[in-house]
């Protein structure tokens, strides 16, 4: 018999959401043979149906008909509730969250479920594929009265209260393109977005859009991502890209549905032809290296919809947010992001007594991206210039390892709404640290500590090259602006085992009216500025 991959083919997808949490599709309301009136939002990778039946007499059936991926129908099962359950203190209630992610709910369907009371939520599916590690954890709290009543027994009635759901670690590599998440969710949407290079090259002017046509500028090397301005809009279709990217024969589809701006997935070094299916309008044509988006401290930041595929269970997490996060980055090693936060709930996905279970992965299947690479610590500039002056002037040689903190301790809040889980969150005072090791070969990072000065600690960190445009070269990068003063430790560390003097310094960021935050990061990516969408 074949040995069955568990773990070892785990998956994590993440969308961040365009509305915070699930979504009350259908209030409570009495089970019908047919429903209808569920719209779910307007969403590329589609929602997930949470579903959740109470006060069941019998046992029956809940089918969902519709637009979805990877089925437009699905139908679960409804056991009659247990003695226990028909007795418990609490409601009991039978949950369901679809395997399908869709874009259409048509209806839901029963049979059975006599006196039943259904309501429905939404949940964002996942929309892009996370390389990285997962810890999660769902915890109750439990009350037991502590009362006389004649027994010795401390616990003779214990309840659930509210539920608390733990984001225990979200750990990835960092890279140019699917690390994107991490900016968006510890700072915010980006202040600002720019094309690299700033003007995009044109390779095909504005024409009526015909059966077949061919660019009259090929992608710059080593590769562009093509952007597709559509105006003069009047019949739908689509649009198919073929040509080369990464030495490979590719074709890609582009579905055209309104005047606006498209985005290719892929990179192109070049294009053959541009074929139409249907699409009357004009097209122009531009490629860019990139992106650059800038984050600051300040910014509203985005909650996430997680799922993840451990082996066995396949899970989502509406209303995941960041309360803290790390970058962490040694010139010996990879730099690795990690977050830690609160999300509204962990359910399963699908059928939860189908077993065995191992080996069924019921999150959406996104492809992997094996062309981003992650970056290395070697590939780092380090500077530190005066506060008076400007960041990136001055380069210093002599840091090892770094590692900034963000805390951003977000508060979650519970109100009536006869669920268990919180419904909203609310910001709370940011704070950042910056932890490093230096060799130790002069006093002068020891008197900026002894006389508390301020100075700007930057560092830019590279990845893929993209391309050179007027003799500036560019690439895939995280580039940190951090105004610190010194957070009261400066350890130097003498071992006799060792060549080298080390010393230990933590700075504190703080507030500086020059970039308008306490801590600020650009990112080049070749990630459309479409991602939060």
């Amino acid at each position: 018999m074949p040995i069955t991959a568990t773990a070892a083919k785990g998956v994590i997808n993440i969308a961040l959401e365009a509305t915070n949490g699930e979504q009350l599709l259908l209030a409570t309301t009495a089970v019908s043979p047919t429903m209808t009136g569920i719209t779910v939002p307007a969403s590329l990778a589609g929602t997930r149906l949470h579903i959740k039946i109470i006060n069941w007499g019998t046992s029956g059936t809940l089918t969902i008909n519709g637009t979805g991926n990877p089925n437009n129908t699905e139908t679960v099962n409804v056991a009659s509730q247990t003695v226990q359950q028909v007795q418990s203190a609490q409601m009991a209630s039978f949950e369901y969250v679809s395997t399908s992610a869709y874009t259409v709910v048509t209806n839901i369907t029963t049979t059975g479920l006599t006196n039943a009371l259904i309501t429905v939520y939404g949940i964002q599916s996942g929309k892009f594929q996370l390389p990285s590690t997962m810890k999660s954890k769902r915890t109750p709290k439990t009350y037991s009265p502590n009362e006389h009543n004649s027994l010795i027994e401390r616990d003779k009635k214990i309840l659930q209260l509210t539920n608390e759901t733990s984001i225990d670690e979200v750990k990835q590599d960092v890279y140019g393109d699917l690390s994107l998440w991490w900016p968006y969710m510890m700072m915010g949407a980006p202040t600002s977005v720019t094309t690299v290079p700033a003007s995009p090259v044109s390779l095909f002017a504005a024409t009526a859009l015909s059966e077949t046509q061919t660019l009259t500028t090929q992608p710059t090397a080593p590769g562009m991502k093509l952007i597709i301005a559509i105006t003069a809009f009047t019949t739908p279709g689509s649009i198919t890209i073929n040509g080369t990217s990464y030495g490979q024969a590719v074709n890609e589809t582009i579905i055209v549905s309104a005047n606006g701006t498209y985005y290719s997935s892929n990179v192109y070094s070049s294009v053959a032809s541009v074929s139409n299916t249907g699409v009357v309008g004009t097209m122009a044509i531009t490629g860019v290296y990139g992106w650059q988006l800038s984050f600051l401290s300040s910014g509203n930041k985005y909650s996430a919809a997680i799922e993840w595929f451990d082996g066995t269970g396949s899970w989502t997490h509406p209303f995941s947010f960041a309360t803290e996060g790390d970058f962490d980055i040694k010139v010996a090693t990879e730099a690795t992001i990690t977050i830690k936060g609160k999300a509204q709930d962990k359910l399963p996905i699908g059928d939860r007594t189908t077993s065995p279970l191992s080996g069924i992965n019921r999150i959406s299947s996104l492809g992997t991206n094996l062309s981003d690479l992650p970056m290395v610590g070697w590939q780092t500039a380090v500077y530190m210039d005066p506060i008076t002056g400007s960041p990136l002037t001055t380069q210093y040689g002599d840091m090892q390892e770094l590692k900034v903190s963000l805390k951003v301790p977000d508060e979650d809040s519970y109100t009536f709404t006869n669920s268990q889980n919180f419904n909203r969150v609310y910001a709370g005072k940011r704070e950042a640290t910056a932890d490093c090791t230096l060799l130790f070969n002069d006093m002068y990072q020891w008197e900026q500590f002894r006389q508390n000065l301020k100075q700007y600690l930057s560092f830019q960190f590279l990845g893929q090259y993209l391309g050179t445009a007027a003799g500036n070269a560019f690439y895939e990068s995280w580039t940190w602006v951090l105004p610190v003063r010194s957070d009261g430790d400066f350890e130097p560390t003498s071992d006799p085992s060792k060549g080298t003097v080390t010393a230990k310094a933590m700075w504190r960021c703080e507030y500086d009216q020059g970039i308008g935050g306490s801590y600020k990061l650009v990112v080049i990516t070749r990630m459309p500025p479409t991602y939060a969408s």
